[in-house]
């Protein structure tokens, strides 16, 4: 029974131990039985299911707004994390501009690639020998009863 409780932890250690530890109330024989497996953060599929961060600091209005501000209103100087935070929205924002811009390039050579295709049929077909005698006649007289 406890070999089937270990084979169900998708990465799991064994850790020689003294025998009366335990991890979530399964005691073994063997060691203790540590898992690796990344776990949710408390709330996190709630928030995401709310359009809201993973995590309570990644933005909002607690996050990117100043904690202060001078009395006569000017700005307060950015703090060193959230000048960190602006720089890698920057970074973010000029990579989706990139990638953007490969995605219509690409679109543009597809299309190239399909009026050149076309072009290629329509030229092999203006290329192609016609039929001439009986054959043209028997060509001529198939599309009148059609």
């Amino acid at each position: 029974a406890n070999m089937a409780a270990w084979r169900s932890v998708s990465c799991v250690f064994r850790v020689k131990i003294p025998e009366t530890w335990t991890l979530c109330g399964m005691q073994s024989q063997h060691g203790r039985c540590l898992s690796t497996s990344a776990h949710l953060c408390s709330g996190q599929t709630w928030r995401q299911s709310y359009g809201l961060p993973k995590g309570k600091t990644e933005y909002g209005p607690l996050t990117d707004l100043p904690d202060w501000t001078y009395a006569d209103g000017r700005p307060a100087p950015m703090g060193t994390r959230q000048l960190k935070r602006l720089k890698e929205r920057k970074e973010l924002a000029a990579r989706i501009v990139t990638l953007l811009e490969e995605v219509e390039e690409g679109k543009q050579v597809y299309v190239q690639n399909l009026q050149q295709e076309a072009e290629n049929v329509a030229e092999k077909e203006r290329r192609r020998l016609k039929p001439k005698g009986k054959q043209l006649l028997l060509q001529k007289s198939k599309q009148k009863h059609k």
